[in-house]
């Protein structure tokens, strides 16, 4: 069993005040290594935009770089334009977030970041002005016994977004919310975790963004809790290990991934010491916007051999409400809900047995 831990950030020579040079490129061209920049926005009308720059794909055991763009669409009636671009023409900065694939581009200091993508199917132009500090828990970095890792940083956990995409068909006016956030690490994920539920919301004043993160079976299942709370600014919490209790409950077995799904996810962050108290619940409801099993994401023959090495990859993005409960005391003080998504992702076979 391999010991698994939260990495101090003292331990990883990183400060508690995160750093421009951290949301840029922090992988080396090496098999198992992985790196990707995520973004992701809300708008008024109910669309939604995911755009991500990775280093190659997350899957791939190669050592060379093969960098790519997805971007994904919804529209207001359930539209989706679904695309990408690959390009041997990149360029990866490591003093900060400056990554350029093709002609595509993410860039930015931790405030304000400038994001394009550009293909034969859409052209997409957009900013992003954070509203909430970046933050990580502790150096972010989870380590899978003494070499092994994965890393987090979400660089910016809500800002204003602003811009267009164009199609063939029409230009769409984008005015909304975002997010952005910067994942890597130096063994591929399907062989260090079993699975783990991650979300984010804006509830009224509030932004939260939470994650449990599970180890493989045989560490135990040992889980990494991962919880923000922010209100016009600023930060809430804190120690998510002393003082986070989470609960998942109402399992339904979706029909297309196969997999157990929790229609209620609890995260309940009480600190005693300094009388902060808030209960996030995370409501499933009848929106699916995205499932996938090991066959969609890697195509059927690379499926086959990751099923016959063991693993069961799935990927479920469901929508629902997220609820808020401020506590004073025992009773709540204070409670607001908002339209919320979050993901299921899974490596393994079901944690959850029937």
């Amino acid at each position: 069993m391999s010991e698994v831990k939260l990495l101090k950030s003292e331990e990883a020579g990183l400060t508690e005040k995160i750093q421009i040079f951290e949301d840029g490129m922090r992988t080396e061209a090496k098999s198992g290594s992985y790196e990707w920049w995520y973004f992701d926005s809300k708008y008024a009308d109910g669309s939604s935009l995911v755009i991500i720059f990775y280093t190659k794909p997350v899957t791939s055991f190669a050592k060379a770089l093969k960098p790519f763009v997805s971007l994904n669409y919804i529209s207001p009636n359930g539209k989706e334009i679904r695309t990408t671009l690959a390009s041997k023409d990149y360029s990866f900065g490591k003093d900060r977030c400056d990554v350029r694939i093709g002609d595509c581009y993410i860039k930015g200091d931790l405030s304000h970041y400038d994001i394009y993508f550009k293909n034969n199917e859409a052209e997409c132009k957009l900013t992003l002005d954070a509203s909430v500090p970046s933050w990580r828990p502790d150096s972010g970095k989870i380590m899978f016994g003494k070499k092994d890792f994965f890393a987090w940083l979400p660089s910016v956990p809500e800002g204003q977004v602003k811009g267009t995409l164009k199609t063939k068909d029409e230009s769409i006016t984008l005015c909304g919310t975002g997010y952005h956030d910067h994942n890597w690490g130096n063994k591929l994920m399907i062989l260090l975790m079993n699975d783990w539920y991650w979300g984010r919301a804006k509830i009224g004043d509030y932004v939260v963004v939470s994650s449990y993160i599970y180890a493989n079976k045989k560490d135990g299942y040992k889980a990494t809790p991962i919880f923000m709370l922010a209100k016009d600014g600023e930060i809430l919490t804190g120690d998510a290990f002393r003082h986070l209790t989470y609960e998942e409950k109402d399992f339904i077995k979706d029909p297309y991934t196969k997999r157990h799904v929790a229609r209620t996810l609890v995260y309940d962050y009480n600190d005693k010491e300094k009388g902060v108290h808030y209960r996030i619940t995370y409501q499933k409801g009848d929106e699916e916007v995205e499932r996938q099993v090991m066959m969609d994401i890697v195509g059927r023959p690379l499926a086959a051999m990751f099923y016959l090495l063991g693993f069961r990859g799935s990927y479920h993005r469901m929508g629902g409400t997220a609820i808020l409960e401020k506590f004073d005391g025992d009773k709540i003080a204070e409670q607001i809900e908002a339209p919320a998504m979050w993901e299921q992702m899974c490596f393994k076979p079901d944690r959850i047995k029937s």
